[in-house]
């Protein structure tokens, strides 16, 4: 069984993924995925372009995907006992992660979610709503659990 899973690196999709594995046991391999939402710098100067210069934005850039396979690096330490493969894109969240379920093509996606509802849900978004809704495959939303 090959699982995509979703992850910021924030504690709650470590703790998704670490659930998640344990629930999916059968799984073969696993694909930790990070979307990067834009490239920095591209539209900090309006309609006159970037403030920063090529070289500027090339770091700023750099520092992205330094972050973004930190992220992965802290989920995959999570993780034992299960081929990881380690994937950064860029584009919108939700969709990305659809789009390379597909391609994988994953058997199951495990997404966090922190269970908002309500008018947090409609102001904040939801990445894992629009997931479920749009998966080419089952998707595990695995909420965050509540402080002891």
């Amino acid at each position: 069984m090959h699982v995509l899973n979703a992850t910021d690196g924030s504690q709650l999709s470590i703790d998704a993924a670490r659930r998640g594995v344990v629930l999916l046991a059968h799984a073969s391999s696993v694909t930790l995925l990070t979307v990067l939402t834009e490239i920095p710098g591209d539209d900090a100067g309006g309609f006159e372009g970037s403030v920063y210069s090529p070289d500027e934005q090339e770091a700023l850039w750099q520092a992205e995907q330094q972050a973004a396979g930190d992220e992965l690096a802290a989920t995959a330490a999570a993780l034992t006992g299960v081929e990881v493969d380690r994937r950064v894109e860029l584009g919108d969240v939700a969709t990305t992660i659809c789009r390379i379920a597909e391609e994988l093509p994953a058997d199951v996606i495990i997404v966090g979610s922190h269970g908002r509802t309500g008018l947090k849900r409609v102001f904040l978004g939801s990445v894992s709503e629009h997931v479920v809704r749009h998966a080419p495959c089952p998707v595990l939303v695995v909420h965050e659990r509540p402080p002891d």
